[in-house]
């Protein structure tokens, strides 16, 4: 199928199932910028189409590997924010590639922790804060040589107050967008369930993610990336005040609450037709976030979003 043939949904399955090969043990070094080249053409065509489907896809696609499906989910989020700060996409090429390969440092290890129950030995620590070192020198391997992709594949784990790693780098000497994919790195963990952590709800995660930090991020970062997710990102299933729970369609703009597309009354029934339901209005505002489990798998995309979510 041609790529201008595929639905937001569609574009983002393609890049998940080109970027595995990418980060395996053994990627093909004369192939690797331009395999990496067409992952970033899919992401970039899936936000385009319909951001909400690609937001809504971190929370309720699951059924690929969290070691494939994690830095895509990241490198959504990189390239909606530097979006929004008026990047453009040529711009936010180097910071996409970042995000997508900043854990081929511990690709192994990763794959390894998703099926590991029992606590980090003192060998895998060591390993996690040696990684974004040795993902650098990976990429150096397989022909990257752009600056700002290695730069933010280093950083991506530093913090401006000098607490990070591997360097321990602190203030300026920390790239923006290195913090921007660290804070992506870490909300995007969060929202994913493991063996070793049980994932958070939209807002929760948020609010972790931004505190965990320890207040050493500088209030443009956090504006941006509050403004770029939101506490309801699209794909969050909410319970609404009158009692009926849904699945938020769209990231609210500015102060305003975001439409959500009613699935069950207040006694947990099924809708024939689901409802769309205005959250400024006080009976469906938002009381709290379910566990996004509860729609994923067990409804099509499509049948929320439409065309754009086909699968």
């Amino acid at each position: 199928m041609s790529t201008a043939l595929l639905s937001s949904a569609q574009h983002i399955l393609a890049a998940r199932q080109q970027l595995a090969p990418c980060l395996a043990q053994t990627p093909n070094p004369a192939s690797f910028i331009a395999q990496i080249n067409v992952v970033i053409t899919h992401l970039l065509a899936a936000c385009e189409q319909n951001s909400h489907v690609a937001l809504a896809m971190i929370q309720l696609d699951l059924n690929d590997p969290y070691t494939v499906r994690h830095p895509i989910n990241v490198a959504i989020v990189v390239n909606l924010a530097l979006k929004n700060l008026g990047h453009s996409e040529t711009e936010r090429w180097h910071f996409i590639a970042a995000a997508l390969t900043m854990n081929i440092g511990m690709y192994a290890l990763q794959n390894e922790l998703s099926q590991q129950s029992s606590a980090l030995t003192p060998e895998q620590l060591s390993q996690i804060k040696l990684h974004p070192a040795q993902g650098r020198e990976a990429l150096r391997s397989l022909g990257v040589a752009d600056s700002m992709w290695l730069d933010c594949v280093l950083q991506h784990h530093e913090a401006p107050d000098g607490s990070g790693y591997p360097q321990q780098l602190a203030g300026d000497a920390v790239l923006f967008a290195a913090r921007l994919i660290g804070l992506a790195d870490r909300y995007c963990a969060l929202l994913s369930n493991s063996t070793y952590r049980t994932s958070q709800s939209a807002d929760v995660a948020l609010q972790t993610s931004l505190n965990s930090a320890g207040g050493s991020l500088d209030q443009k970062l956090v504006n941006l990336f509050s403004q770029t997710i939101g506490s309801y990102p699209p794909g969050s299933v909410v319970l609404l005040n009158n009692g009926e729970s849904g699945v938020v369609l769209e990231q609210a703009i500015g102060a305003a609450a975001p439409h959500i597309l009613a699935l069950f009354d207040r006694d947990d029934q099924l809708y024939p037709q689901a409802i769309r339901r205005n959250g400024q209005l006080a009976e469906f505002r938002i009381l709290k976030v379910l566990d996004s489990r509860i729609i994923a798998g067990a409804m099509s995309l499509s049948q929320i979003w439409g065309p754009d979510a086909q699968i």
